[in-house]
């Protein structure tokens, strides 16, 4: 099958190349397209290396055109940031300057970030529908639950969303217990970013999750953020839900940071393009795993999220090799079931449907969902806890309203599409006042 990656100037580019070696998988072909060439020209070497370092790659082609890239293409990956680093930087700046999280999923910033995005995704996807009938639309940009909401709304069925976070819980607990993560079962409910594992079942059916969130170190090991530890705790919650559940203790930590966490990615990744500029080979891959290294241990570092150790002694290349996986792996594993691989349990971002009951058919969830037969199953779950109900269901009214709102600008009613707008923050539980909502309507970037 082709593989098209748009987007690949993006500086998880190697790491996305890396997951690609796998024997007998189904990628054979993968073009790739940035409208940043350079960037994509500078770190293609390293994500090469890599691939040789880790196996034998697929064939790869840099694409000048989208239409080119997309021509044929089986599955597409989107992974674009309209406006780039300096844009996410410009939206948490303005979020955290009138006492609101700035973070780019996450409230008002997440909003700016989805009315550039959902337009700049349709356009492509229009394009790939026109020149790839039937492809499979895989979205990596943020924020996935909207962008693939607006996706599906506008007709691409077979849109799904993919975020790494909603798979971390199996992955720990099944590494706890000795078991190898791809044979447990789990079950995830929620939305992107705000979802909770419930269950991570072993291959003789017994459940994991309980005797994990009862180890005390574990717990402090991969849930160091969750301060303090809810009374009781059942189920195993995403890292972005720090936001939501303790929100004052998160806003003074993001205003105490010298720089928020885009103006710090913006500098880093220019720092990392200068020193790709002209250096050979070897010297492109230790400038690389540096940065990488850098930027995962500063990740949410204001949360006491842990990371796993540095580069120490490991080679770059051998560092490297051991952070291939997140997003791209899942979308690998995807692409693995959904095309003649076996049946699997993959946590995504899909319709409803019946699935999560305290939600909308309509809406976009997180969910776990058995892959077989070329077909994405959401499967059905028990009632959320009281709690966990009402923070889901006034994000996804916020999220309603937003996706509402880009489409509707999109249809060149800019009125009603601003109005929509203003509705949309004042729901969400971290804005919560109208005044604030249209002050900050006013000061970001957003254009009805």
């Amino acid at each position: 099958m082709k593989l098209c990656i748009v987007g690949a100037g993006s500086t998880r580019l190697p790491l996305m190349m890396a997951s690609l070696v796998r024997p007998g998988g189904p990628v054979e072909n993968v073009s790739l397209f940035d409208i940043r060439p350079r960037r994509m020209e500078a770190l293609f070497p390293v994500g090469l290396e890599l691939c040789r370092h880790i196996g034998t790659p697929p064939r790869f082609n840099i694409s000048s055109s989208v239409e080119e890239a997309v021509e044929g293409c089986d599955a597409l990956i989107v992974t674009i940031r309209p406006g780039f680093e300096e844009q996410r930087a410009r939206d948490e700046r303005v979020c955290l300057d009138m006492g609101v999280i700035g973070q780019e999923t996450v409230g008002p910033a997440g909003f700016a970030f989805a009315t550039r995005t959902i337009p700049a995704v349709a356009v492509l996807f229009n394009v790939a529908r026109r020149l790839s009938p039937g492809f499979m639309p895989i979205i990596f940009s943020n924020p996935a639950g909207m962008v693939t909401r607006a996706m599906l709304d506008l007709g691409f069925e077979n849109a799904v969303g993919i975020c790494d976070s909603a798979n971390v819980a199996a992955t720990k607990v099944a590494a706890r217990a000795g078991i190898d993560p791809t044979v447990v079962e789990f079950e995830v409910s929620g939305l992107n970013h705000l979802s909770w594992t419930r269950r991570v079942m072993s291959p003789d059916g017994a459940d994991l999750l309980p005797a994990a969130l009862a180890d005390e170190a574990f717990v402090r090991d991969v849930l160091g953020w969750l301060e303090p530890r809810p009374e009781g705790i059942r189920d195993f919650p995403v890292e972005y839900l720090y936001y939501y559940m303790y929100p004052g203790r998160a806003l003074d930590a993001m205003k105490a940071e010298p720089l928020s966490r885009g103006e710090a990615l913006a500098t880093a990744n220019a720092e990392l393009f200068d020193a790709l500029r002209g250096a050979g080979v070897a010297d492109s891959i230790t400038a690389y795993a540096r940065y990488l290294a850098g930027r995962n241990g500063s990740y949410m570092s204001y949360a006491s999220v842990r990371h796993a150790a540095g580069i120490d002694g490991a080679s770059p290349l051998d560092y490297l090799a051991g952070q291939a996986g997140g997003y791209a792996d899942v979308a690998m594993d995807l692409l693995d079931a959904t095309h003649g691989g076996p049946a699997r349990v993959m946590a995504l971002n899909v319709r409803n449907g019946s699935s999560i009951p305290e939600l909308s058919p309509d809406d976009v969830v997180e969910t776990d969902c058995r892959i077989e037969r070329g077909c994405i199953n959401p499967r059905g779950h028990e009632p959320m806890p009281a709690t966990q109900a009402r923070m889901v269901d006034d994000i996804a009214r916020y999220e309603r309203l937003a996706v509402s709102s880009v489409l509707t600008s999109m249809r060149g009613e800019s009125g009603p599409a601003r109005a929509i707008a203003l509705d949309a923050l004042t729901a969400h539980p971290l804005i919560s006042n109208r005044d604030l909502a249209g002050r900050i309507l006013e000061e970001l970037s957003i254009r009805f």
